[in-house]
């Protein structure tokens, strides 16, 4: 039995240590430790992870556990044998099987899986190894004397590990651990509908073998070869939802009880990626040769489950010859796809060795392991009558983050979620009377962006209330209604008179016209002409928190409006009425040097508009003047050579590149601190622009102004601009300068 064991395990890995996993069977046979329960159980685990193509170290932990966990192995031993890996590993499996679970106990079931992820974030094998462990229990809870044991475990099972096994996407063992949770917690149920699905998958398995073989003489002449292909029936569980949700009694009322797969070879191209084209041509095929259910393809190769499912589904009519309407589901994947459908994360588990440091060898398992860290929490309670039956299956995706309470409560929030959002996620009162947060300790923004993981606390005011640019910052739709609703409380006077300060304020930054008394700016708005009343009702919307200060600013005057209003398009100079520059062609051209003179007459060539951002020459004419080209006119190849001469532009400005739009910009602060103007600089930079100009002045009241000269990237990235600025740390107020 050892033998077939190793013999699989090398068929898979040859370089594995036999004699090492031979020493520890011997180990454990040893007479003073000898156990035949214990011996049959690591026997039993071991078969379960070949299959996943375990380690050399996973092997010989799943070996000598059941020994360890009596204590009849200490760590000195496994040390001395098996090196400080070994133990580290049992010691990892102990800790979990430490965990403090309750049924219906809320926190104790968010503390055993935080205390997973903390062991999976330093090595996910020692959380495969306890799913393969607790696989191994659930087959023999037959043998526990005490029922109300067997029950707990089951429900253990059922609350923690089937969802932990079905986010690391191990199917085959969620399946099979769901179906004997199911058992002993429903024995009722179980027991109607394996008898069913017995039954069935008597009666079907002739028609079965027949698609099968349809199908198969299909596949290959298509001029596929070596396909594989095999019916499945769906698990016991999985048919008891479906009939929940159908409201139905009978699986004979399921037309989607038992599938057929199509395995293909895998394909790869000569970087190592996977190729999926001939997945794709088979499913053109056989969509041409039966009829496809319309609206139940589902094409999990292009957009994978969340925990890396690939697969083509599609539903198929004509398959089953005694009824040709009957719909039958058939799935197409590779055997790469197969292998990570049945053993999702572990199918990825050998690791490689780099400078001493072991690292996974797959860049999709670092990402699962990433969001598995952010699991949410096991549902509150669980009981067995009606549909109550669930699955703690969470979704998780890449845009979601999970950050927890000072208690250790997991919050799931979409990425870059504020600290508000999270208050509102906690209660509306806190969200409501929420003041200030702090993350991991430290005081923070009220829009600071959370990151996964974070320890989010807030502090809360009776007297506080919500501020009406909450709605525009917080990130939920939850928190957004929340806010709406507090200030829809409120009377029709104070949301317009928040609605005025709001636009006033978006105008005053813009430099832009207060609102007036009859709200003159407002009279037409997205191409309607609206009387003083509509008018007065949009700036009540405002004040609500149903429409952005923002966008109601933005479509009454668009940004190249703005721009315009409080510029020169006619001169390239500096005044103080005017915060926007703009360049035209005499300006420009007095911006040229020909053989380092100024003041000479040039113009500019009409055929390539020559600017800034260009190499430059001269041309002179026949009248004796002189014409500048771009570098790269295509005039240039049919002037005369000899008429060519060397023309730049003058000064720094001619050396940087493009000088768009120019607006100033002025940041006041009442605490200049260290570090504000670098801030201030990134903020700029990153957003791709440049700072033409930039000092920091004291004003007459006391009051730190930072002025800045940015060149805008297009005249659209004002508002973002604004906006990034407004958020640099102590800056009270960023508004364009008169």
């Amino acid at each position: 039995m050892i033998q077939e064991i190793l013999e699989k395990i090398r068929s898979y890995n040859k370089g594995i240590d036999s004699d090492k996993i031979e020493k520890a069977f011997e180990f454990i046979k040893r007479e003073d430790l000898y156990d035949e329960k214990k011996y049959f159980k690591s026997l039993g685990v071991v078969y379960s992870l070949v299959p996943m193509r375990a380690d050399e170290q996973t092997i010989i932990s799943a070996i000598l556990d059941p020994l360890y966990e009596e204590g009849k192995i200490s760590d000195e031993e496994v040390v001395s044998e098996f090196g400080q890996e070994v133990a580290n590993f049992l010691g990892g499996v102990s800790k979990l099987r430490e965990l403090n679970y309750r049924e219906n106990d809320k926190s104790t079931q968010l503390e055993a899986l935080r205390k997973m992820f903390l062991t999976m974030a330093k090595d996910i094998r020692v959380v495969l190894l306890k799913l393969a462990i607790r696989l191994y229990d659930m087959a023999h809870l037959k043998d526990l004397e005490d029922e109300g044991d067997a029950l707990f475990l089951a429900r253990e099972t059922f609350d923690v590990y089937v969802p932990l096994a079905s986010r690391l996407g191990i199917y085959r063992m969620k399946i099979d651990l769901e179906d004997m949770a199911f058992m002993y917690m429903d024995p009722d149920a179980y027991k109607k509908i394996s008898s069913q699905v017995e039954k069935l998958g008597k009666m079907r398995k002739v028609a079965v073998a027949i698609i099968r073989e349809d199908l198969l003489r299909f596949v290959s002449y298509c001029g596929f070869k070596n396909a594989e292909i095999v019916g499945r029936l769906k698990s016991i569980y999985s048919i008891y939802k479906k009939l929940k949700e159908k409201n139905l009694n009978s699986i004979d009322d399921l037309y989607d009880v038992f599938a057929m797969r199509i395995i293909l070879p895998s394909e790869f191209d000569d970087l190592g990626n996977e190729k999926t084209d001939h997945l794709y041509n088979l499913l053109g095929m056989v969509h041409s040769n039966w009829k496809p259910v319309t609206k139940r393809f589902k094409d999990y190769v292009a957009v994978p489950k969340p925990n890396g499912y690939r697969s083509l589904h599609t539903v198929l009519l004509g398959l089953v010859m005694e009824d040709p309407t009957k719909p039958v589901e058939v799935q197409i994947r590779s055997q790469e796809m197969h292998r990570h459908a049945e053993y999702g994360v572990a199918s990825h588990w050998i690791y490689k060795h780099k400078r001493g440091k072991r690292e996974f060898n797959d860049e999709a398992l670092k990402y699962q392991i990433e969001w598995l860290k952010g699991l949410e929490k096991v549902h509150e309670d669980f009981e067995m009558d009606t549909d109550a039956m669930k699955t703690v299956e969470v979704d998780i995706f890449k845009d979601r983050i999970f950050v927890l309470t000072p208690r250790g409560e997991i919050k799931d929030l979409p990425a870059e979620a504020i600290p508000l959002d999270f208050a509102y996620a906690i209660h509306t009162d806190v969200g409501n009377h929420c003041i200030m947060a702090k993350v991991n300790g430290s005081v923070v923004p009220l829009d600071y962006d959370l990151k996964n993981g974070d320890v989010v606390e807030i502090i809360t005011k009776k007297d506080s209330w919500p501020k009406l640019q909450w709605a525009s910052m917080v990130k939920t739709t939850f928190a957004k209604n929340k806010i709406r609703n507090w200030f829809n409380s409120l009377d029709r006077e104070n949301n317009v008179k928040e609605g005025r300060l709001l636009l006033n304020k978006q105008l005053e930054r813009l430099g832009l016209p207060s609102l007036d008394q009859n709200y003159s700016i407002l009279k037409k708005f997205e191409g309607r002409d609206l009387t003083v009343e509509q008018r007065a009702s949009l700036v009540e919307e405002v004040g609500r928190g149903n429409k952005a200060a923002s966008n109601v600013v933005k479509s009454v005057y668009p940004i190249e409006e703005i721009l315009k209003r409080r510029g020169d398009a006619g001169m390239f100079k500096e005044k103080k009425s005017k915060n926007v520059v703009f360049i035209d062609k005499e300006e420009l051209a007095s911006q040229v040097l020909v053989g380092g003179e100024k003041g000479l007459p040039i113009k500019l060539g009409a055929c390539c508009n020559p600017s800034q951002r260009d190499d430059i020459v001269g041309y002179v004419t026949r009248g004796n003047k002189i014409t500048i080209h771009s570098g790269k006119c295509v005039f240039l190849k049919n002037l005369d050579k000899e008429r060519i001469i060397f023309a730049e532009w003058k000064g720094a400005e001619g050396k940087r590149k493009g000088i768009g739009n120019v607006v100033k910009i002025k940041i006041s602060t009442l605490n200049p601190r260290v570090g504000l103007i670098r801030d201030a600089s990134f903020a700029v930079a990153s957003l791709g622009m440049n700072i033409v100009d930039i000092k920091l002045a004291l004003s007459s009241h006391g009051v730190r102004n930072l002025h800045l000269v940015v060149e805008l990237s297009t005249p659209d990235m004002l508002r973002v601009l604004l906006r990034k600025l407004e958020k640099v740390e102590e800056a009270m107020s960023v508004v364009l300068e008169n």
